[in-house]
């Protein structure tokens, strides 16, 4: 098959069991390959994987038993006739203890390290842009790893159950650290956040309960020595009232406040550009909130189960509200937006995920709280 350069996304399963597929030609306008596209295609033998492509997802090759990979140091890529190593597909062997990554690699697929029990070392050159979901799940060997500038996202999971990783250093240019991306890494101490970071997933340092803090007011921040606050991580105890946010935060991480049931209200400074997902979820007796000048995103479930929360106002910096933002906040009658541009709410219905668009969500309430489960609001 030869898959033309007006294509730009092979989605999921979408090659899955084409057994006597033998050869793939991949356009140069595709820039994502879903988890499983190619699953199971056991007579396939070559495939190219132009430069316009920034991410494979997991088992995208699984079963491809005949398929010829490149080869370089103690791994498996896949390119094109100009660059045979754009994407780092798998370590050559579970029993590796080190691997320098090719320089001419755009981007570490997922699963690439998974469980390579006995890696020590890896080197990531600059040409690499992002590291994939599961990318190094479980390298307990793995003691430390500096993550270059030309790296703009850490996938979920990347670095989790990492046992042995110690310190970690990310240079300015990462914006997302993703879902679970750093779980589980119980020897971890230190972590540089560069100013860059845009975003911080939920559990992202689950379970990482040696990992040092920054402290300020009752908030736990991690940071770089420029700045020691640029993402509040997490709150010091979910019995706290009240929290001053440091006026040098960015972000504020995925669950940071979820479960803080006495936290009555909350002011969020300007320097902060995104609110994490599930960030104030079920933080029941909080009344008011004021949203600073500088938050562009607010994430799913950010406020979800806020019962106390009776009014909320937008500022005209935001341009994206994730899924059920403020779902089961049973007491909110008004939410202001502070500029004039059109909002919609998306709405889809549990029953068979039809979809309807509305400006007026006060006329619509009713018939939204008894039918609809999923909502989301969004910008034109």
């Amino acid at each position: 098959i030869v898959i033309p350069d007006t294509v730009t996304e092979i989605k999921s399963y979408a090659f899955d069991g084409c057994t006597s597929l033998t050869s793939v030609t991949i356009g140069n306008g595709v820039t994502s390959i879903g988890d499983y596209a190619f699953d199971g295609c056991t007579s396939i033998t070559s495939i190219t994987i132009p430069d316009s492509v920034t991410s494979i997802g997991s088992y995208a090759f699984s079963g491809c038993s005949n398929l010829q990979y490149n080869e370089y140091d103690n791994g498996y890529y896949l390119g094109n006739e100009n660059n045979k190593y754009v994407a780092f597909i798998k370590a050559k062997s579970k029993d590796i203890t080190s691997c320098t990554i090719h320089n001419g690699t755009k981007f570490i697929g997922s699963d690439a390290f998974y469980n390579c029990t006995l890696l020590t070392s890896v080197t990531i050159p600059d040409s690499v842009t992002s590291i994939g979901t599961y990318a190094f799940y479980g390298c307990t060997s793995l003691t430390s790893i500096t993550i270059p500038d030309s790296v703009t996202s850490i996938g979920s999971s990347a670095f989790r159950n990492c046992t042995s990783l110690t310190n970690v250093t990310i240079e300015d240019g990462v914006k997302v650290i993703d879902y679970s991306a750093f779980s589980g890494c119980t020897s971890l101490t230190s972590i540089t956040i560069p100013d860059s970071v845009t975003s911080i997933g939920r559990y992202a340092f689950d379970g990482c309960d040696n990992l040092q803090y920054n402290e300020y007011d009752n908030g736990y921040y991690l940071g770089n020595e420029n700045n020691l606050y640029v993402a509040l991580i997490k709150a010091k105890s979910e019995d706290i009232t009240s929290c001053t946010i440091h006026n040098g935060t960015k972000v504020i991480g995925g669950d940071a406040f979820s479960g803080c049931t006495s936290l009555t209200s909350i002011t969020i400074p300007d320097s902060v550009t995104s609110i994490g997902s599930s960030a104030f979820r079920n933080c029941t007796a909080l009344t008011s909130v004021t949203i600073g000048s500088g938050v562009a995103s607010i994430g799913n479930d950010a406020f979800n189960g806020c019962r106390s929360l009776k009014s909320i106002t937008i500022p005209d910096s935001v341009t994206s509200i994730g899924y059920n933002a403020f779902i089961n906040c049973t007491l909110l009658k008004s939410i202001t937006f502070s500029d004039t541009t059109t909002w919609y709410l998306s709405v889809y219905g549990y029953y068979d995920g039809t979809q309807t668009d509305v400006s007026d969500a006060a006329t619509n309430a009713t018939y939204f709280k008894t039918t609809y489960y999923n909502y989301y609001w969004y910008k034109v």
